[in-house]
C-alpha cells in the first residue's frame, strides 16, 4: 500500500520532503537511502527527469537500480534528448530505499525529482 492510499489518519501522518540530484558525466550515480536509525515507513516517490540546459544533443538514458547490491538487474526510467523529449513526468514511480540512480548512457547534466515521504507512526523518532 502506498501512502497516498493510507485512510488510518489517526495513527500517521505522512511528512514529504523536496529531493532531487543530477547526474553527469562528472557524477553518473546517485543512491537515495534512508539512515538505520528510521524506523519509519520510507518511500521515494518521483516527479519529474529533465535535461538540463547545456545536455548535448544525445540520447540520455536513466535507470534505476532498487535494493543494495548488484543482485537486481537495471530498469531504465526514461529516455531523454534534447531536440526531442527534453522531460518527462514520472508520476506514479514510488519506490523503498534504498534505490540507485544511474545515468546509463549521455553525458548529462541529467536531473531528476521527487518527493522523500516518510510516514509518522506513533513512537517513531
Amino acid at each position: 500500500m502506498s501512502f497516498t492510499d493510507s485512510t488510518d489518519s489517526g495513527s500517521d501522518r505522512p511528512v514529504s520532503v523536496l529531493w532531487g540530484c543530477e547526474l553527469s558525466g562528472a557524477r553518473s550515480s546517485c543512491t537515495f537511502r534512508v539512515t538505520e536509525d528510521w524506523r519509519c515507513e520510507q518511500q521515494l516517490v518521483l516527479r519529474t527527469a529533465c535535461l538540463g540546459e547545456s545536455a548535448r544533443d544525445e540520447f540520455h538514458v536513466l535507470e534505476v537500480v532498487t535494493e543494495d547490491g548488484d543482485d537486481r538487474a537495471p530498469v531504465p526510467l526514461a529516455t531523454l534528448k534534447p531536440s526531442v523529449l527534453p522531460s518527462t513526468s514520472l508520476a506514479g514511480v514510488e519506490l523503498n530505499p534504498p534505490v540507485t540512480f544511474r545515468l546509463r548512457a549521455g553525458s548529462g547534466p541529467l536531473y531528476v525529482s521527487g518527493q522523500h515521504v516518510s510516514s509518522e507512526y506513533r513512537g517513531c523518532p
